[in-house]
């Protein structure tokens, strides 16, 4: 079966379900992400997000990774941007391109969470 008929069988269960197995999903995940051992990344305590952290920051490896995508950055540049060593900014890549699965699932619920709270999303459409 394919991710999409999987995504698309998802959907069709109740709130209560998805979340259920959401969870468990990004839970079993979680170990494989604990396993490598990484310089600059860190887990931290989050109700359902288990992607890793820069230390000693709040700020999610995806953030820097899909900045540096979005406005076209070298790792030079991002790691000026965000005050980074080159090195953290090279396992910040690592990190994001082996893990895409699970910041992708991630993305998805909050997606998923902020729509239910009645939060308006921007169209993916250009208007």
């Amino acid at each position: 079966m394919s991710l999409q008929a999987l995504k698309e069988q998802a959907l069709q269960l109740s709130v209560g379900d998805r979340l259920t197995l959401v969870s468990a999903i990004i839970q079993s995940l979680q170990g494989a992400s604990q396993i490598e051992n990484w310089q600059y990344l860190v887990p931290r305590h989050h109700p359902w997000r288990t992607q890793l952290y820069i230390k000693g920051r709040k700020l999610l490896a995806s953030t820097v990774w899909q900045d540096m995508a979005a406005n076209q950055m070298s790792p030079e540049q991002a790691a000026e941007n965000w005050d980074l060593p080159l090195s953290a900014i090279h396992e910040v890549i690592r990190y994001c391109e082996s893990h895409q699965e699970l910041l992708k699932l991630e993305a998805d619920e909050e997606r998923y969470r902020l729509e239910v709270k009645g939060v308006a999303l921007e169209s993916k459409s250009a208007a």
